[in-house]
């Protein structure tokens, strides 16, 4: 699908079949991932948002596919603005990072430099505009980060305690399950 008919497709109205419309685009068409990785910056919110969501549910359904775009997904991340694509970003590094991941992305962060992705995640959890579901995931991440960067525990332990008296119940619910995860690194 060419890039102008995609960013059409994700810009009509989609009403409650948002998931439905996308997936259906997602499984009838040969999509260009550095095309959405663009589009994922329109300058129309709703335009970005899908394309971010397109990007998640191809990284989680199709790891051969969309791995050889991580570094650039990486790269692109501090310049990304959309606080509903920054969702889906800092949620496809939660995945990409975490324990159980897909052995095509176990394989390939071992070779990832993640020092900038980190500086990033930090940043965005300390924010007091950032959605706290992208909290959750730079939280999140950062704590699948711990056994390759250590020096991170002590660092994301202070910023959930001095978070966690200022955010929702759903930043403390996950704030609880990466302090259990942290307890097994010393």
């Amino acid at each position: 699908m060419e890039k102008e008919e995609l960013i059409a497709r994700l810009d009509a109205p989609m009403k409650f079949q948002m998931v439905a419309n996308s997936t259906a685009i997602i499984e009838s068409h040969d999509l260009d991932i550095n095309d959405l990785l663009g589009i994922s910056f329109h300058k129309k919110k709703e335009i970005a948002f899908r394309a971010a969501w397109m990007l998640e549910y191809i990284m989680i359904n199709r790891p051969a596919q969309f791995s050889p775009f991580i570094p650039k997904l990486l790269e692109l991340l501090p310049a990304q603005k959309n606080p509903s694509a920054m969702r889906h970003y800092t949620k496809i590094i939660a995945l990409l990072t975490a324990r159980n991941a897909d052995p095509v992305y176990k394989e390939l962060s071992k070779t990832l430099d993640f020092d900038p992705v980190i500086e990033v995640l930090f940043t965005w959890l300390v924010d007091t505009e950032m959605l706290v579901a992208t909290k959750v995931h730079c939280m999140q991440s950062l704590a699948n980060l711990v056994p390759r960067y250590v020096w991170i525990k002590d660092d994301l332990l202070e910023t959930i305690d001095y978070l966690t008296d200022i955010e929702t119940i759903a930043f403390f619910a996950r704030a609880k399950q990466v302090r259990q995860q942290l307890k097994k690194f010393k």
